[in-house]
């Protein structure tokens, strides 16, 4: 009068996975978010599965919360990798929000994979759905600046100016091989050192133009001392511009702090100096005479259009003179009467006038 059927129970339970940041690219040095879902599509509920996420090296500073759905159960939060237990009823779920940090010297792709997998005695026949990889092209973002001064707002032509150029990153991601570039003007001459800071390196010195390859990590900076000499024929305005390079594949998402220029107005200096001599304490009147004049230059500056000038006195008569330049320095080549003329004297030239007259016999 009784019949008894026994079967063996197998819990079967098609468990998938989800995980996504939202984008398909990522910037080194910010942050990225993760959604990871876990459900049971069933037909068996499922008690104790774990759902595991091992996270790349490239991301720091990693933590996580959970929440259940359809009676998914899991626990609240954590930090650093997954390795979680859960309960997933059929139809329930769970959802993992994992925030972390880019390395701002990470490069390539960021690939993370997160898996669910059944407990022992429950099979999944559909096992292809266990895990799920989102992957990231890194882009990276590196707000390079630079700064130039030599503390002054005017120079003087044949003196010299020293420099200093910082070139910095803001991030968030670090650079490998900018270039800091300043092609001087054909006015300057000179020589430079750096010095970096915060893991920033360069080309320790060099001279002439700077076109420098360096490495910038975030909050790191190379300073370079620029010293030079102007050229004593300088005029005008001495304008000077230093400029930082991002590298192919980095973006500066603030390029109009990637140059700086300095401007300085020139002032000519020059010592000029003028000697004069007979080569005697004596004369005779009604005797011819004769003067040297040399007007010099001692710098630092170029002089052009400086004026010489002798009004000869009424006793002096017939007086005629010539000129003979020195170091690049010239005038009129000869006259007659008083000097009244108009010369060239670059640093360390000379002109030389040749005076000869007659002492009137009345004086």
């Amino acid at each position: 009068n009784s019949a008894t059927d026994t079967d063996t129970l197998t819990p079967q339970a098609d468990l998938t996975i989800t995980k996504t940041d939202g984008s398909t690219t990522a910037d080194p040095g910010n942050p990225v978010t993760y959604t990871i879902t876990a459900s049971n599509v069933g037909p068996s509920n499922v008690v104790g599965a774990t759902i595991a996420d091992t996270l790349p090296a490239s991301l720091s500073g990693a933590t996580w919360t959970a929440l259940g759905a359809g009676g998914g159960t899991a626990t609240a939060s954590g930090s650093g990798n997954i390795n979680d237990t859960v309960n997933l009823p059929v139809g329930g779920s769970v959802t993992y929000t994992v925030s972390a940090i880019v390395s701002s010297a990470a490069t390539g792709t960021l690939s993370n994979t997160a898996t669910a997998s059944t407990p022992g005695g429950v099979t999944d026949p559909v096992p292809a759905n266990n895990s799920a990889t989102d992957t990231d092209t890194l882009t990276p973002q590196a707000n390079l600046a630079i700064t130039k001064t030599d503390g002054v707002t005017t120079a003087t032509p044949g003196g010299s100016v020293t420099y200093t150029i910082t070139a910095t990153n803001a991030g968030p991601s670090d650079v490998t091989s900018a270039t800091v570039a300043d092609t001087l003007p054909a006015s300057l001459t000179g020589t430079w050192t750096s010095v970096g800071a915060g893991g920033g390196t360069a080309t320790a010195s060099g001279s002439g133009n700077i076109n420098d390859t360096v490495n910038l990590p975030v909050g790191g900076s190379v300073t370079y001392t620029v010293t030079v000499g102007i050229s004593a024929a300088a005029t005008g305005t001495l304008s000077n511009t230093a400029t930082v390079t991002t590298p192919g594949g980095v973006t500066d998402p603030t390029p109009g702090n990637n140059s700086a220029t300095d401007t300085d107005t020139l002032v000519p200096q020059a010592d000029l100096a003028i000697t004069k001599t007979d080569g005697t304490t004596t004369e005779i009147p009604g005797t011819p005479v004769s003067y040297t004049i040399t007007a010099s230059n001692a710098g630092p500056s170029n002089v052009i259009g400086a004026t010489i000038a002798d009004s000869l006195p009424v006793s002096l008569t017939g007086a005629t003179w010539t000129s003979v330049g020195a170091g690049g320095g010239s005038g009129s080549a000869a006259g007659s009467g008083n000097i009244n003329d108009t010369v060239n004297l670059p640093v360390g030239g000379s002109v030389t006038y040749t005076i000869t007259a007659t002492i009137s016999a009345a004086t």
